[in-house]
Protein backbone atom coordinates (compact mmCIF):
# COMPACT_ATOMS: atom_id res chain seq x y z
CA UNK A 1 0.00 0.00 0.00
CA UNK A 2 1.89 3.28 -0.85
CA UNK A 3 1.44 6.66 0.82
CA UNK A 4 -1.88 8.07 -0.76
CA UNK A 5 -3.57 4.51 -0.12
CA UNK A 6 -2.80 4.67 3.44
CA UNK A 7 -3.73 8.49 3.69
CA UNK A 8 -7.21 7.59 2.26
CA UNK A 9 -7.53 4.54 4.56
CA UNK A 10 -6.47 6.57 7.20
CA UNK A 11 -9.93 8.74 6.85
CA UNK A 12 -11.76 6.42 4.96
CA UNK A 13 -13.69 5.42 8.36
CA UNK A 14 -15.09 9.56 8.58
CA UNK A 15 -16.79 9.18 4.91
CA UNK A 16 -20.57 9.78 4.74
CA UNK A 17 -22.71 7.37 4.12
CA UNK A 18 -23.47 8.52 0.64
CA UNK A 19 -20.22 10.25 -0.12
CA UNK A 20 -21.75 13.91 0.14
CA UNK A 21 -20.26 16.37 2.61
CA UNK A 22 -21.10 15.94 6.30
CA UNK A 23 -23.75 17.77 7.89
CA UNK A 24 -21.17 20.24 8.78
CA UNK A 25 -20.11 20.55 5.43
CA UNK A 26 -19.54 24.54 5.43
CA UNK A 27 -16.76 23.71 8.25
CA UNK A 28 -15.59 20.83 6.09
CA UNK A 29 -14.38 22.64 3.02
CA UNK A 30 -11.65 24.29 4.44
CA UNK A 31 -9.60 25.44 1.46
CA UNK A 32 -13.17 27.87 -0.20
CA UNK A 33 -13.08 29.38 3.58
CA UNK A 34 -10.02 30.42 3.74
CA UNK A 35 -9.82 31.60 -0.06
CA UNK A 36 -12.61 33.99 0.88
CA UNK A 37 -10.29 35.35 3.59
CA UNK A 38 -6.91 35.15 2.34
CA UNK A 39 -6.95 39.31 1.65
CA UNK A 40 -7.79 40.22 5.06
CA UNK A 41 -4.75 37.37 6.45
CA UNK A 42 -1.71 39.02 8.28
CA UNK A 43 1.54 37.45 6.36
CA UNK A 44 2.35 35.28 8.61
CA UNK A 45 -1.24 33.68 7.96
CA UNK A 46 -1.11 33.90 4.20
CA UNK A 47 2.16 31.09 4.57
CA UNK A 48 -0.36 28.67 6.57
CA UNK A 49 -2.88 29.54 4.18
CA UNK A 50 -0.51 28.78 1.18
CA UNK A 51 0.79 25.86 3.16
CA UNK A 52 -2.58 24.21 3.19
CA UNK A 53 -3.93 25.33 -0.23
CA UNK A 54 -0.94 24.73 -2.84
CA UNK A 55 0.21 21.08 -1.19
CA UNK A 56 -1.11 18.21 -0.24
CA UNK A 57 -4.41 18.07 1.66
CA UNK A 58 -3.38 16.19 4.38
CA UNK A 59 -0.84 18.84 5.56
CA UNK A 60 -3.47 20.12 8.21
CA UNK A 61 -3.72 16.03 9.09
CA UNK A 62 -0.02 16.75 10.53
CA UNK A 63 0.36 18.43 14.26
CA UNK A 64 0.19 21.95 14.69
CA UNK A 65 4.29 22.01 15.63
CA UNK A 66 4.87 20.74 12.47
CA UNK A 67 2.24 22.45 10.62
CA UNK A 68 3.39 25.54 11.92
CA UNK A 69 7.23 24.51 11.06
CA UNK A 70 6.24 23.69 7.60
CA UNK A 71 4.90 27.23 7.16
CA UNK A 72 7.54 29.32 9.16
CA UNK A 73 5.44 30.45 11.89
CA UNK A 74 5.11 29.93 15.88
CA UNK A 75 2.31 27.58 17.19
CA UNK A 76 0.51 29.91 18.57
CA UNK A 77 -0.10 31.67 14.76
CA UNK A 78 -1.54 27.89 13.98
CA UNK A 79 -3.85 28.35 16.95
CA UNK A 80 -5.05 31.85 16.14
CA UNK A 81 -5.67 31.39 12.32
CA UNK A 82 -7.97 27.64 13.07
CA UNK A 83 -9.90 29.18 15.86
CA UNK A 84 -10.24 33.07 14.82
CA UNK A 85 -9.73 32.93 11.11
CA UNK A 86 -11.59 29.47 10.42
CA UNK A 87 -14.13 29.60 13.40
CA UNK A 88 -13.31 26.34 14.37
CA UNK A 89 -12.75 25.51 18.42
CA UNK A 90 -9.71 24.30 18.15
CA UNK A 91 -7.21 22.00 16.19
CA UNK A 92 -8.45 18.88 16.76
CA UNK A 93 -12.25 20.11 15.37
CA UNK A 94 -10.41 21.73 13.05
CA UNK A 95 -8.35 18.19 11.81
CA UNK A 96 -11.65 16.29 12.29
CA UNK A 97 -13.45 18.72 9.41
CA UNK A 98 -10.16 18.28 7.23
CA UNK A 99 -10.75 14.40 7.51
CA UNK A 100 -14.19 14.87 6.40
CA UNK A 101 -13.48 16.78 3.75
CA UNK A 102 -11.08 14.50 2.83
CA UNK A 103 -12.84 11.23 2.66
CA UNK A 104 -15.90 13.10 0.73
CA UNK A 105 -13.31 13.97 -1.66
CA UNK A 106 -12.10 10.47 -2.49
CA UNK A 107 -15.77 8.54 -2.82
CA UNK A 108 -16.23 7.80 -6.44
CA UNK A 109 -18.95 8.21 -7.95
CA UNK A 110 -19.46 4.55 -8.23
CA UNK A 111 -19.64 4.23 -4.40
CA UNK A 112 -22.02 7.07 -4.25
CA UNK A 113 -24.45 5.23 -6.47
CA UNK A 114 -23.43 2.11 -4.54
CA UNK A 115 -24.59 3.25 -1.27
CA UNK A 116 -27.89 5.52 -1.83
CA UNK A 117 -30.96 3.93 -2.58
CA UNK A 118 -32.45 4.15 -6.16
CA UNK A 119 -36.39 3.89 -5.65
CA UNK A 120 -38.89 4.12 -8.05
CA UNK A 121 -40.82 7.93 -7.94
CA UNK A 122 -43.74 7.87 -5.49
CA UNK A 123 -46.04 10.94 -5.36
CA UNK A 124 -44.48 13.77 -4.47
CA UNK A 125 -41.14 13.22 -5.64
CA UNK A 126 -41.13 16.14 -8.24
CA UNK A 127 -41.45 18.76 -5.64
CA UNK A 128 -39.07 16.99 -2.90
CA UNK A 129 -36.39 16.89 -5.93
CA UNK A 130 -37.18 20.87 -6.98
CA UNK A 131 -36.70 21.28 -2.86
CA UNK A 132 -33.25 19.32 -3.07
CA UNK A 133 -32.42 20.90 -6.28
CA UNK A 134 -33.09 25.03 -4.84
CA UNK A 135 -31.13 24.20 -1.35
CA UNK A 136 -28.27 23.09 -3.06
CA UNK A 137 -28.11 26.12 -5.93
CA UNK A 138 -28.92 28.90 -2.84
CA UNK A 139 -25.98 27.49 -1.22
CA UNK A 140 -23.78 27.14 -3.40
CA UNK A 141 -24.23 31.31 -4.84
CA UNK A 142 -24.72 32.25 -1.42
CA UNK A 143 -21.11 30.39 -0.29
CA UNK A 144 -19.25 32.01 -3.46
CA UNK A 145 -16.79 34.34 -2.36
CA UNK A 146 -17.20 38.03 -3.23
CA UNK A 147 -13.13 38.52 -4.08
CA UNK A 148 -13.16 35.20 -6.30
CA UNK A 149 -16.37 36.22 -8.13
CA UNK A 150 -15.22 39.57 -8.34
CA UNK A 151 -12.30 38.51 -9.97
CA UNK A 152 -13.88 35.89 -12.57
CA UNK A 153 -16.12 38.78 -13.34
CA UNK A 154 -13.18 41.57 -14.24
CA UNK A 155 -11.47 38.26 -16.27
CA UNK A 156 -14.36 37.56 -18.19
CA UNK A 157 -15.79 40.86 -19.07
CA UNK A 158 -12.63 42.80 -20.06
CA UNK A 159 -12.62 42.71 -23.91
CA UNK A 160 -8.38 42.45 -24.42
CA UNK A 161 -9.12 38.70 -23.48
CA UNK A 162 -9.67 35.65 -25.20
CA UNK A 163 -12.21 33.64 -23.32
CA UNK A 164 -11.35 30.07 -23.79
CA UNK A 165 -13.70 27.17 -21.89
CA UNK A 166 -13.10 23.44 -21.48
CA UNK A 167 -14.44 20.80 -19.49
CA UNK A 168 -14.93 17.11 -19.12
CA UNK A 169 -17.10 13.90 -19.77
CA UNK A 170 -20.99 16.09 -18.32
CA UNK A 171 -19.01 19.62 -17.48
CA UNK A 172 -18.34 20.28 -20.80
CA UNK A 173 -22.24 20.74 -21.52
CA UNK A 174 -21.77 23.49 -18.96
CA UNK A 175 -18.97 24.92 -20.12
CA UNK A 176 -20.75 24.89 -23.97
CA UNK A 177 -23.62 26.99 -22.37
CA UNK A 178 -21.30 29.15 -20.96
CA UNK A 179 -19.79 29.92 -24.27
CA UNK A 180 -22.52 30.12 -26.02
CA UNK A 181 -24.31 32.75 -24.05
CA UNK A 182 -21.33 34.71 -23.09
CA UNK A 183 -20.35 35.12 -27.03
CA UNK A 184 -23.52 37.28 -27.69
CA UNK A 185 -22.30 40.28 -25.41
CA UNK A 186 -18.45 40.15 -25.92
CA UNK A 187 -16.15 38.89 -28.86
CA UNK A 188 -13.24 36.58 -28.57
CA UNK A 189 -15.01 33.29 -26.59
CA UNK A 190 -14.59 30.05 -28.09
CA UNK A 191 -15.21 26.59 -26.69
CA UNK A 192 -12.25 23.57 -26.50
CA UNK A 193 -13.86 20.36 -27.41
CA UNK A 194 -12.49 17.60 -25.60
CA UNK A 195 -10.55 16.36 -28.62
CA UNK A 196 -6.78 15.73 -28.77
CA UNK A 197 -6.31 17.47 -31.95
CA UNK A 198 -8.02 20.55 -30.79
CA UNK A 199 -7.01 20.86 -27.59
CA UNK A 200 -2.86 20.63 -28.96
CA UNK A 201 -4.06 23.42 -31.26
CA UNK A 202 -5.78 25.44 -28.78
CA UNK A 203 -2.41 25.38 -26.26
CA UNK A 204 -0.21 26.28 -29.38
CA UNK A 205 -2.30 29.28 -29.79
CA UNK A 206 -3.02 30.38 -26.13
CA UNK A 207 -0.83 32.89 -24.40
CA UNK A 208 -0.73 35.97 -21.72
CA UNK A 209 -4.12 37.51 -23.47
CA UNK A 210 -6.09 34.67 -22.99
CA UNK A 211 -8.73 33.75 -20.20
CA UNK A 212 -9.54 29.59 -19.59
CA UNK A 213 -12.75 28.80 -17.58
CA UNK A 214 -11.90 24.92 -16.73
CA UNK A 215 -14.88 22.76 -15.45
CA UNK A 216 -13.66 19.96 -13.07
CA UNK A 217 -15.77 17.85 -10.78
CA UNK A 218 -15.07 14.79 -9.36
CA UNK A 219 -13.79 12.22 -11.11
CA UNK A 220 -11.11 15.65 -11.46
CA UNK A 221 -10.10 14.25 -15.29
CA UNK A 222 -6.55 14.42 -16.12
CA UNK A 223 -6.30 15.58 -19.47
CA UNK A 224 -8.37 18.55 -18.21
CA UNK A 225 -5.99 19.02 -15.53
CA UNK A 226 -3.36 18.98 -18.09
CA UNK A 227 -4.50 21.28 -20.51
CA UNK A 228 -4.88 24.08 -17.87
CA UNK A 229 -1.13 23.55 -16.30
CA UNK A 230 -0.35 24.26 -19.75
CA UNK A 231 -2.32 26.81 -19.91
CA UNK A 232 -1.06 28.18 -16.98
CA UNK A 233 2.90 28.00 -18.21
CA UNK A 234 1.89 29.60 -21.26
CA UNK A 235 0.44 33.14 -19.06
CA UNK A 236 -3.43 32.18 -19.27
CA UNK A 237 -5.71 33.45 -16.10
CA UNK A 238 -7.58 30.30 -15.31
CA UNK A 239 -11.09 30.46 -14.04
CA UNK A 240 -12.07 27.39 -11.97
CA UNK A 241 -15.57 26.17 -11.83
CA UNK A 242 -15.71 22.81 -9.62
CA UNK A 243 -17.28 21.50 -6.35
CA UNK A 244 -17.11 22.02 -2.82
CA UNK A 245 -13.67 19.65 -2.68
CA UNK A 246 -11.94 21.50 -4.84
CA UNK A 247 -10.13 20.54 -8.27
CA UNK A 248 -6.74 20.12 -7.98
CA UNK A 249 -6.63 23.24 -10.48
CA UNK A 250 -7.53 24.86 -7.40
CA UNK A 251 -3.82 25.15 -6.92
CA UNK A 252 -2.90 27.41 -9.60
CA UNK A 253 -6.72 29.18 -10.41
CA UNK A 254 -7.02 33.09 -10.68
CA UNK A 255 -10.60 32.77 -9.52
CA UNK A 256 -12.28 29.57 -8.18
CA UNK A 257 -16.09 29.40 -7.93
CA UNK A 258 -17.30 25.83 -6.47
CA UNK A 259 -20.81 24.84 -6.57
CA UNK A 260 -22.51 22.14 -4.38
CA UNK A 261 -23.46 18.82 -6.58
CA UNK A 262 -26.06 17.18 -4.15
CA UNK A 263 -29.19 16.67 -5.50
CA UNK A 264 -32.20 14.54 -5.65
CA UNK A 265 -30.31 11.61 -6.59
CA UNK A 266 -26.83 9.35 -6.40
CA UNK A 267 -26.38 11.34 -9.42
CA UNK A 268 -24.06 14.65 -9.23
CA UNK A 269 -26.14 17.66 -10.11
CA UNK A 270 -25.21 20.05 -12.76
CA UNK A 271 -28.12 22.84 -12.10
CA UNK A 272 -25.93 24.79 -9.30
CA UNK A 273 -22.86 25.01 -11.48
CA UNK A 274 -25.53 25.74 -14.11
CA UNK A 275 -26.57 28.85 -11.23
CA UNK A 276 -23.14 29.79 -11.18
CA UNK A 277 -22.80 30.06 -14.57
CA UNK A 278 -25.38 32.11 -15.40
CA UNK A 279 -24.93 34.22 -12.41
CA UNK A 280 -21.66 35.09 -13.70
CA UNK A 281 -22.28 35.61 -17.01
CA UNK A 282 -25.14 38.48 -15.73
CA UNK A 283 -22.44 40.33 -13.72
CA UNK A 284 -20.07 40.05 -17.10
CA UNK A 285 -22.74 41.59 -19.12
CA UNK A 286 -23.20 44.08 -16.79
CA UNK A 287 -20.03 44.93 -16.37
CA UNK A 288 -19.44 45.76 -19.90
CA UNK A 289 -22.41 48.20 -20.04
CA UNK A 290 -23.09 49.74 -23.58
CA UNK A 291 -20.20 47.13 -24.87
CA UNK A 292 -22.13 44.97 -24.24
CA UNK A 293 -25.10 46.04 -25.32
CA UNK A 294 -24.02 47.09 -28.73
CA UNK A 295 -22.26 43.50 -29.15
CA UNK A 296 -25.37 42.03 -28.28
CA UNK A 297 -27.74 43.52 -30.63
CA UNK A 298 -25.27 43.45 -33.33
CA UNK A 299 -25.12 39.55 -32.82
CA UNK A 300 -28.84 39.47 -32.70
CA UNK A 301 -29.31 41.21 -35.95
CA UNK A 302 -26.73 39.02 -37.35
CA UNK A 303 -29.04 35.60 -35.82
CA UNK A 304 -32.27 37.30 -37.17
CA UNK A 305 -31.02 37.58 -40.31
CA UNK A 306 -29.86 34.23 -40.58
CA UNK A 307 -33.03 33.05 -39.50
CA UNK A 308 -35.26 35.12 -41.91
CA UNK A 309 -33.16 33.45 -45.10
CA UNK A 310 -33.28 30.19 -43.81
CA UNK A 311 -36.38 28.74 -45.54
CA UNK A 312 -39.34 27.25 -43.63
CA UNK A 313 -40.17 23.78 -44.44
CA UNK A 314 -43.55 23.36 -45.87
CA UNK A 315 -45.92 20.58 -44.59
CA UNK A 316 -44.48 17.31 -45.46
CA UNK A 317 -41.01 19.08 -46.74
CA UNK A 318 -37.74 18.07 -44.85
CA UNK A 319 -36.27 21.52 -43.90
CA UNK A 320 -32.80 20.52 -45.00
CA UNK A 321 -33.90 20.12 -48.49
CA UNK A 322 -33.97 24.43 -48.80
CA UNK A 323 -31.18 26.31 -50.14
CA UNK A 324 -28.44 27.85 -47.34
CA UNK A 325 -28.23 31.64 -46.41
CA UNK A 326 -26.47 33.72 -49.22
CA UNK A 327 -22.88 33.26 -48.94
CA UNK A 328 -22.91 29.67 -47.60
CA UNK A 329 -21.14 26.84 -48.79
CA UNK A 330 -23.21 23.69 -49.89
Amino acid sequence: MNDMEQKRAAVAAAAPADGRPPADAEKSRIAERIRQKLGSLSPSERRIARVLLSGAPTAGLESSAKLADHAGVSGPTVSRFVTQRLGFQNYAEFQQALRDEIAARVVSPVEVYRRQRVAPAEPGFASRSGAALADSVLASLESLGPAEFANATALLADTQHHVLAVGGAFSQLVAGYLVGVLREVRPGVRLIPPIAAERAAALADIGKRDVLCAFDFRRYESDTQVFAAAAKDAGARIVLFTDAWLSPIADIADAILPAHEAGPSPFPSLAPTVAVTETLIVAVAGALGEVGRAHFERFGGIADRWLRFWPQAEPGQDSRSGSLPPGSDH
